[in-house]
């Protein structure tokens, strides 16, 4: 075997050895009939309902229950994947009045992670008591997930918190769905199954984890000519357009490509004024304006919100950071070179960016996603 082909291997066996140590004894006896994935896997409460969501249920933390003094989550940071999340945690981190995770972004408690309990989810976003802060803090996360999650869910967030404010970034329907398959190609290929994605996840108590860090190690030592390799093999040219419409088909890619249908979830429980849709576009254009936005909508004041947007240099404001395998023009590219599968994705997520952008026009914004003009293109 040669060192590339071990080294493939070598990456593929550490994903499965931390996918199945990351099992409890009645997880791993059901893995011969599912795949593994990174998220705890819900147990089975009844033949009727086998891979229902388990709902989070903080009776001590519902607002009509609870102190004033105490944890107040102020935002969440609910999606889209691919949109710009991590470039808005990265910057929003910078400021004195904002805590978020320190080592990694998404935390996945309200979906996968909250038989941790409420004091392991406060941990991750850096709580201290009021009498120990100088000044109180926005709490705060951004799991782009959290989009999708089931309406009991936020019927519970809202029990809680209900002021939180939710921040939600869309993105052109065919590049994100387009970068997202990208992003997932590129896992398979280091031992990741299929929609089972690697970035930005917290593990055990905020940690990177064993297998990521030795993976990160591993990509160091690969040879310019190895690393050509591999990139390659995860390349969206090595796969047919069958292969990508089967992807977005899948309910991990079609179902965070229909916001309309989970934002009027969140609409349901949380007002207007409570939920800020953001234009992905706009942080290409005017990032600095994105990010005044977004401050001020979390609750800072607005003269501190300015100060620190202003604080901030280009190079902070203007980096990219979390593409896929390549940059978002490349990738842009790439796809504008497959013009047949171009069109049978716009044309598979056409309906659902002229619902979203009704909901936009019934909330207000001058802003619309590209609806794909499909009839005009054959003219």
């Amino acid at each position: 075997m040669s060192d590339f082909a071990s080294l493939l291997s070598s990456f593929k066996q550490d994903a499965s050895a931390a996918s199945a140590a990351s099992k409890s004894p009645a997880e791993s006896a059901s893995a011969k009939t599912q795949l593994s994935r990174k998220r705890p896997l819900a147990k089975t409460t009844s033949a009727a309902t086998p891979t229902s969501h388990v709902v989070p249920h903080f009776p001590s933390i519902h607002s009509n229950t609870r102190k004033k003094t105490d944890f107040e989550l102020s935002f969440l940071g609910i999606g889209a994947q691919k949109a710009g999340t991590t470039w808005l945690h990265k910057l929003l981190q910078k400021c004195d009045d904002i805590s978020l995770p320190k080592e990694q972004k998404e935390v996945h408690f309200w979906d996968w992670h909250h038989r941790r309990g409420f004091k392991w989810y406060i941990r991750q976003l850096g709580y201290h008591s009021q009498k120990e802060s100088s000044a109180p803090l926005h709490y705060g996360e951004i799991t782009p997930c959290y989009v999708v999650l089931p309406e009991p869910t936020i019927a519970e967030l809202y029990k809680c918190f209900p002021n939180l404010k939710i921040i939600f970034v869309a993105r052109d329907l065919v590049d994100r769905a387009w970068s997202a398959m990208i992003m997932e190609l590129r896992d398979q290929t280091m031992g990741l199954h299929a929609g089972q994605f690697a970035d930005g996840v917290i593990g055990n108590d905020n940690k990177i984890t064993n297998n990521n860090i030795d993976a990160n190690n591993k990509r160091m030592k690969l040879s310019t000519a190895q690393q050509r390799r591999l990139e390659q093999q995860s390349s969206p040219s090595s796969q047919p357009d069958s292969y990508f419409m089967d992807r977005l088909r899948n309910t991990t890619h079609d179902s965070r490509s229909n916001y309309a249908k989970h934002l009027t979830n969140w609409y349901k429980y949380f007002p207007s004024s409570s939920i800020l849709l953001i234009n992905y576009e706009e942080i290409e254009s005017n990032p600095r304006n994105v990010l005044l936005k977004v401050v001020m909508h979390i609750g800072v004041e607005e003269e501190k919100a300015k100060q620190f947007v202003s604080g901030l240099t280009d190079n902070e404001v203007g980096q990219r950071v979390n593409a896929a395998t390549t940059s978002v023009s490349s990738s842009h590219q790439l796809l504008t070179q497959r013009p047949l599968l171009k069109k049978e994705l716009e044309k598979y997520l056409q309906q659902y960016s002229r619902e979203f952008n009704m909901m936009l026009k019934s909330k207000g914004y001058d802003w619309r996603l590209d609806e794909y003009d499909l009839e005009a293109e054959r003219l």
